[in-house]
């Protein structure tokens, strides 16, 4: 029977406050699995909000500190950290927490830069701790009926595709200022690290990039702007205008292991309503998915149909295809073509669950269960495919994806390195 976790959650922001509902969810859904025992932020304000908030959800208060050394040295038997800080603290958390033998999830982008990640990944391997990277898009059910629908060779040889994301308001700040600073990986590290793995989820492993970088809006206005949900306790804290030091537009040319090509365009400075599509073209047909945790169906085209497939033709194409069983009782299905999410997007219904989702496998590695499906290194490979088109966009030509994950070719991470303290890889 699966033992009861104690818990520490580091970091009191916006992504913390969704992470403490997930923990409802899990409790829901699985109860005895953990406790919330301690809230961790530098900020004893935010703590002491979100030990509040957990008390209120979950029945109990966690006990509140500024550090997550402190927590270990005062709460009896932690044995796992669920990191939501900013980027920058990641490997500090991360390298605190494999030394008090704690298990540890963390929350995209592992690191803002490969030297980061690879620490966290020395660090957990030699205290021999489970380190989970929180990457929720490739677990929503429609991305993984589009994974089994690519891999049944549903629309033939995967030949192209093209992900453009394309939003941002202009110079409006939607979150922080941390959020356009380049010690935290900036907004197309902090965001497009989603479509990082998502493209290599789908088309393969990348080998080879060729990418720009840029910053088009050097300033962010906070002033009388909506903040993403579960930012608006912080809101009053957001100077009424930021200076911004990352590249917010980013397009590259990725060249996958499986022959296949990809477009990528994430541009965060756009002025209007922006655009959104990912779309897989094969040799007999594409697929284009929706946004994600909508539980809008896949529309998937087939040469040999007229129109868009229906769900029972697009089930029957992957008779095999089977969501994981936690997955399944949480979503009401094994074999899910779409899924009814009333309340949907960030924050909503499927998000929730999906986070569950994350921090449930890693609790299943620890009580020695399987490998979790987004250890170091595939989280490190999300990374290194944002960092690759950063690092071309310096270099001025193409580069391997082997050439970032191994450190020879740090030119843009340099900077960020030394101000956090870290020699390049």
């Amino acid at each position: 029977m699966p033992k009861l976790h104690r818990l520490a959650l580091a970091g009191c922001g916006g992504m913390g406050r969704r992470h403490l509902r997930s923990y409802r969810v899990l409790a829901e859904a699985e109860p005895g699995r953990m406790e919330l025992a301690a809230v961790v932020d530098p900020e004893p304000e935010r703590a002491g909000f979100v030990a509040a908030e957990a008390e209120q959800l979950l029945g109990r208060r966690p006990a509140a500190f500024g550090s997550l050394e402190e927590a270990a040295a005062a709460v009896p038997e932690l044995a796992v950290v669920d990191i939501v800080a900013s980027a920058s603290a990641h490997h500090r958390i991360a390298q605190a927490a494999a030394a008090a033998g704690m298990h540890a999830l963390c929350e995209k982008p592992m690191a803002p830069t490969v030297a980061a990640c690879r620490a966290m990944q020395r660090a957990a391997a030699q205290g021999g701790r489970v380190l989970s990277v929180a990457e929720n898009y490739r677990r929503d059910p429609i991305s993984r009926l589009a994974h089994a629908l690519v891999a049944a060779g549903a629309i033939g040889e995967l030949r192209s595709l093209v992900d453009l994301s394309a939003g941002g308001g202009g110079s409006v700040g939607h979150a922080g200022p941390w959020r356009y600073r380049r010690t935290d990986g900036g907004p197309i590290l902090e965001a497009g690290v989603h479509n990082a793995d998502m493209q290599q989820f789908l088309a393969g492993a990348a080998t080879r990039v060729s990418g720009r970088v840029r910053l088009n809006e050097p300033r962010r206005v906070y002033r009388d702007v909506p903040l993403k949900a579960f930012h608006d306790h912080y809101a009053h804290t957001n100077p009424e205008v930021a200076p911004a030091d990352a590249p917010d537009l980013l397009l590259a040319t990725v060249e996958h292991a499986s022959g296949a090509l990809g477009q990528w365009l994430y541009d965060d400075s756009v002025h209007g309503p922006g655009a959104r599509r990912f779309t897989l073209f094969g040799s007999e047909g594409q697929i284009d998915l929706p946004g994600v945790r909508s539980g809008r169906p896949l529309q998937v085209y087939r040469d040999d149909h007229d129109g868009a497939l229906s769900d029972a033709d697009l089930l029957a194409l992957v008779p095999d295809f089977a969501l994981d069983g936690r997955t399944a009782r949480l979503f009401g299905g094994e074999r899910l073509a779409r899924y009814d999410n009333a309340e949907g997007g960030l924050g909503g219904g499927a998000d929730l669950k999906l986070l569950a989702v994350e921090l449930a496998e890693l609790l299943d590695a620890a009580d020695g269960g399987p490998e979790v499906e987004v250890g170091p290194e595939v989280g490190l490979s999300a990374v290194a495919l944002v960092l690759a088109c950063h690092e071309s966009s310096a270099a001025g030509r193409p580069v391997t994806l082997s050439e970032v994950i191994d450190g020879t070719l740090d030119t843009y991470q340099r900077p960020v390195n030394d101000a956090l303290g870290l020699r390049s890889s």
